[in-house]
């Protein structure tokens, strides 16, 4: 027993002795392309998510979290350097930030910079910005396999095919063939899960924590999935009865709103299985449903196979692990299909954060917070003073107790949707007649019948932008020249989420808003 004992003693020494840095928490920083917070865990009971669902039960689940830009590029830079878009200089999604901003320390840059191994496998910024070489130690390469957009099936890859020789033929081997030679919407392969990207990388992954564990890490994760096309193995599929998926409930666009905050579900129409233009169909948007909830669940799996391996190498108790979707996602509602809108389900976003030490009874956070809050956050949680000129807020009081309100007001910002298909890609005119000539024809209509001699569409296209505020009873959006944001809005969005949750109707034209529309341009304009 002395023996024991003065092993066990020694033990602690040695504990004591070891560098502070040894025993700093590492970060799991899980990152999911175009995630709605529909999710068993939001109340979803429709979709199949156990393993979100159980870190949200031994975390904080904030259910009122919004983006700055409802775009992944914009988006995933607002949320990694804790800066505003504004700030950052960002108009489109393809910015890079080093580009208008570039001596910014982002967050991983800011854990590389104090001792810890960066590195991160999948998506985590946007594009090659996914590189920056100031932010990762490193890269977590995925085991290689075929490409064609993960499509698995070779009648699939077969479409592919078939249109980019079609396209190629049209318009020549120079041309940006941009979404010209998508493939279908949705497949479903009898295949493993690493037969598809996201798999690969979930390997990937677990391989570095294996490797990482010992030294302080972040470690970033990005899941393509449930981002078009909608493919994942069989087996999630069949998880999905389509004829029990509820149909998005506002088919409509909102009474009185603008055409300017919509637009034509541009990036699904480049697929195949979809109509081009015109009204979805309730058999097209339940086979749509279906796919997208089969991605949830395949991403879902993923998610489990990391926190499983987290547990067997015993990092779970050291380890903050932040789930985060980079923007919200139509399915139907208002009438569109995708991203890329000022309302409040382009904005809205699953986030759970478990850190050790902090509420992790799977209480739902109470106030409104930003994705930008997440750098704070973290740099609190790790003890590493934060940069100056971070314009988040630090959760950490919601961490430990979930029902404090905190700042409980969210921004956002977007260009003109309606006019984005055709403004953002850099097509020639005769492609951009071919795949949205019928869109641009509707739309066009529509914005000169309500803006009148006001419209003209290069202006429109280059400089209208529409910014959003979030407060605990209202979303309100200005559409305004980005060049003079306090001239005269072309248009105003007020919605009540009190009355009205699902943004059904636009009430900013009624006198008894004055007071209120006053008040909410007032914290634009300071925002």
């Amino acid at each position: 027993m002395k023996h024991a004992l003065k092993l066990l003693a020694l033990g602690l020494l040695i504990l004591a002795a070891l560098p502070a840095a040894d025993r700093r928490p590492n970060v799991l920083f899980i990152a999911v392309d175009d995630l709605r917070p529909e999710l068993g865990a939001y109340g979803a009971r429709h979709i199949k998510s156990p393993h979100i669902d159980r870190l949200a039960a031994t975390g904080v689940r904030f259910d009122r979290a919004y983006v700055q830009y409802a775009i992944c590029g914009p988006s995933r830079a607002s949320t990694l350097t804790g800066l505003r878009p504004g700030t950052l200089k960002i108009e489109h999604i393809d910015t890079f930030f080093r580009d208008t901003v570039p001596d910014v320390v982002t967050l991983p840059q800011l854990f590389k910079q104090h001792g810890y191994t960066t590195a991160y496998a999948g998506k985590i910024f946007h594009g090659a910005q996914t590189d920056d070489a100031n932010s990762w130690s490193r890269r977590i390469p995925p085991a290689g396999g075929p490409g064609d957009g993960g499509y698995q099936l070779p009648e699939s890859r077969e479409i592919v095919r078939k249109r980019r020789e079609a396209a190629i033929a049209k318009y020549g081997k120079e041309a940006n063939l941009g979404g010209v030679t998508s493939g279908p919407a949705w497949e479903a392969a009898d295949a493993p899960d690493n037969a598809y990207l996201d798999g690969r990388n979930t390997d990937a992954a677990i391989g570095a924590l294996r490797e990482l564990k010992g030294k302080p890490f972040f470690l970033g994760v990005g899941f393509l999935k449930p981002h078009l096309p909608f493919v994942a193995p069989k087996k999630y599929f069949d998880l999905y009865d389509p004829a029990t998926l509820p149909l998005a409930a506002t088919l409509e666009p909102p009474k009185d709103a603008p055409s300017i905050a919509r637009h034509s579900s541009f990036e699904l129409r480049t697929r195949t299985g979809v109509p081009t233009a015109g009204p979805i169909d309730a058999a097209t948007s339940r086979q749509l449903l279906h796919a997208y909830a089969a991605c949830v669940s395949f991403v879902d799996a993923q998610v489990g196979r990391i926190l499983a391996e987290l547990d067997a190498l015993g990092l779970s108790e050291n380890t903050i692990v932040v789930f985060w979707g980079d923007h919200g996602w139509h399915l139907g509602d208002h009438g569109i299909w995708g991203k890329a809108t000022n309302y409040e389900i382009g904005t809205r976003i699953p986030l759970i954060i478990r850190a050790p030490g902090m509420a992790g009874n799977g209480r739902p956070a109470a106030g409104i917070v930003e994705s930008l809050d997440i750098y704070p956050t973290l740099c609190a949680l790790a003890g590493l003073k934060a940069p100056a000129a971070l314009e988040g807020a630090s959760l950490v009081p919601m961490l430990r107790d979930p029902a404090v309100v905190g700042k409980n007001i969210a921004f956002s910002e977007f260009p003109a949707p309606a006019l984005r298909e055709w403004a953002a890609k850099p097509l020639s005119p005769a492609m951009r007649q071919t795949f949205f000539g019928p869109l641009i024809e509707t739309v066009e209509a529509q914005l000169a019948r309500e803006h009148g001699a006001r419209y003209d569409r290069k202006f429109f296209e280059d400089h209208v932008k529409g910014y959003s505020v979030r407060t605990e009873p209202y979303r309100c959006t200005v559409w305004v020249d980005r060049r003079a944001p306090e001239s005269e809005p072309l248009a105003i969005e007020l919605y009540d989420h009190r009355a009205d949750p699902r943004e059904t109707r636009n009430i900013a034209a009624q006198p008894e808003q004055r007071e209120v529309l006053a008040e909410l341009q007032a914290l634009l304009r300071r925002s």
